[in-house]
């Protein structure tokens, strides 16, 4: 099992669970993380659930790239919300009516 990789199977959970190891003993002061510095992004974790197949395709794309799941799942919302940004939203009846008007490419066989 990778550093990344969860457990497929029940006994991967349990030897995962296993092997975590739990005491009252205090965290030394070179283990503590360092404090923010400003401007540092603060990270929020947020749970989803992916079909099978979507999540080993983002996988499989993120090791391509050479990044993380999550860095590439963030890159494509950033690029998402930065169209988003951008657009002019208009009302489904205004959509359905333009499209309305549209002619077909191929005229229809008669």
């Amino acid at each position: 099992m990778g550093d990344n990789d969860f457990p497929a199977t029940p006994q991967g959970v349990d030897e995962l669970m296993d092997s975590l190891v739990f005491d009252d003993a205090p965290v030394r002061e070179a283990d503590v993380p360092p404090p923010m510095t400003p401007g540092e992004d603060i990270m929020v974790v947020r749970s989803l659930r992916l079909p099978l197949d979507m999540d080993q395709s983002i996988k499989a794309e993120a090791q391509a790239r050479g990044i993380s799941m999550s860095e590439l799942i963030r890159d494509w919302l950033a690029v998402e919300l930065a169209a988003l940004a951008d657009d002019q939203p208009i009302s489904r009846a205004d959509a359905l009516r333009a499209l309305a008007g549209v002619r077909p490419i191929h005229p229809r066989a008669s």
